[in-house]
């Protein structure tokens, strides 16, 4: 896959005019189009609204990005139908696109073409059937903003806000009773400022609107992305949104998934860097090849040959991994929670060790497993050594088999609404630029 930002393939139509077409949308999507413009307006380029009746004035077309050109709405596909060949250059800036409609106007594209996918699942569609023209792989539009001004807000706000769709990408069987759907309340070139005062006011967003996810990713604040009808919104988290600790996509229909045997397969399996699933099991693939990161990297500070440099920017990374994966489990257990329906109760039925933290231990008795093992593999000339590291491989054996026991428990438990475990939110204050001239003042004393 071939990446490219936008920006600098754009930098040759710097100081033109060019066509622009900016088909209709929701609210949710002013903020792709703010994005669009934000980019322009930093390389100089012009642009001439145009439709499906208007003159071509520009050599050049731009179409803005989205997720119009998929089989539910036929934009897109129709303004190119007609306008494609009129043109010497057409962009399509990063798009969503699939679907059965969509494979015909592909095929029938030139060499004047260039698309941008906002996701992988996207771009793989688009090489099968777009032979003409340049295919790149980007992020949506909708990453251009820049919401630094708003950032001394974000610790401003109380409740949980729900913001599902009730249209044809809904795939959610009931939503919340109370739910307010701010993408239907506006149009694609609607001003952002009651949009983002909205999610500003509330302390954690759940939605499957992806660009309520993503305004509330660029502002700082958590928010749990469902599932759409089809693979756009865990396409999109995947693509851009993994990186975001406070953006936590929830797998709402992956509860067959979680067994005990699943789980431990994908903890023993984090050197084949497993992480394409598109369900549940990527995290816990995830937190096993985390975990193993931190292993080759202690391996490293413990290396009695690493000089003082190494050692120091080793630590560092360990730290910036321990937070990845202090993430991660709560990304996991967050995801339990909601499919395992984990409900409070009386605090006789509280367990204190979350899932999250069993799985995150498990994975690393698998690493343990595996690394005296291959220690064991290459041991031939020593018998005592083969024979002590030889009962400590039991004893690991032993202590997966017990906690893998234990964790199938854990799980029915749950499910059968026995017990219940608390996600505690972490209370993070070294991360916090607000406060470092006060850290500073206290290691002075």
């Amino acid at each position: 896959m071939e990446k490219l930002d936008p920006k600098e393939y754009l930098k040759k139509y710097s100081r033109t005019q060019v066509d622009f077409y900016r088909f209709n949308g929701n609210y949710g999507d002013s903020l792709i189009w703010h994005g669009t413009m934000k980019l322009l307006e930093y390389l100089n380029i012009e642009v001439n609204y145009v439709n499906l009746n208007s003159v071509v004035k520009n050599d050049v077309l731009l179409i803005d990005g989205g997720g119009n050109f998929v089989d539910y709405y036929s934009e897109v596909r129709d303004f190119l139908k007609q306008k494609h060949d009129k043109y010497e250059k057409v962009v399509i800036l990063p798009h969503t696109i699939n679907g059965e409609k969509q494979k015909d106007i592909l095929s029938q594209l030139g060499n004047n073409c260039t698309i941008f996918c906002r996701e992988e699942k996207s771009y793989e569609f688009v090489k099968k059937y777009f032979t003409g023209g340049e295919l790149y792989l980007w992020h949506d539009c909708a990453f251009y903003n820049d919401f630094s001004s708003y950032l001394s807000h974000i610790s401003r706000g109380k409740g949980v806000l729900n913001v599902f769709r009730l249209d044809c990408e809904s795939a959610q069987k009931e939503v919340p009773e109370q739910n307010i759907d701010i993408s239907s309340d506006g149009w694609c070139k609607k001003p952002l400022d009651s949009l983002l005062e909205i999610i500003i006011n509330h302390n954690e967003i759940r939605t499957d609107r992806l660009h309520v996810a993503i305004a509330t990713a660029l502002l700082g604040k958590k928010v749990l992305l469902f599932s759409n009808s089809y693979y756009k919104n865990l396409a999109v988290y995947n693509h851009s949104l993994k990186k975001y600790p406070n953006v936590i996509f929830i797998y709402k229909f992956d509860e067959e998934l979680i067994t005990q045997k699943n789980i431990s397969h994908a903890l023993s399996s984090y050197k084949r860097n497993e992480l394409s699933h598109f369900n549940i099991l990527d995290l816990f693939y995830q937190i096993s090849n985390i975990n193993y990161n931190i292993w080759k990297l202690e391996d490293i500070v413990r290396d009695a040959q690493s000089g003082y440099e190494t050692i120091v920017n080793t630590k560092r990374s360990i730290d910036k991994a321990n937070q990845y994966r202090n993430d991660t489990i709560s990304k996991i257990d967050i995801n339990l929670s909601v499919l395992l329906n984990n409900a409070e109760k009386d605090m006789m039925y509280f367990v204190s060790e979350s899932p999250g933290s069993l799985i995150d231990r498990l994975s690393i008795f698998y690493i343990r497993k595996t690394e005296i093992e291959k220690i064991l593999a290459i041991i031939h000339d020593n018998d005592d050594l083969l024979e002590i590291y030889g009962e400590k491989l039991l004893i690991v054996n032993g202590q997966i088999k017990y906690l893998e026991s234990y964790l199938k428990q854990f799980i029915e438990n749950i499910k059968k609404n026995k017990v219940y475990f608390r996600i505690f939110e972490p209370i993070k204050i070294y991360n916090d630029p607000n406060i470092k001239n006060y850290i500073s003042q206290l290691r002075d004393d």
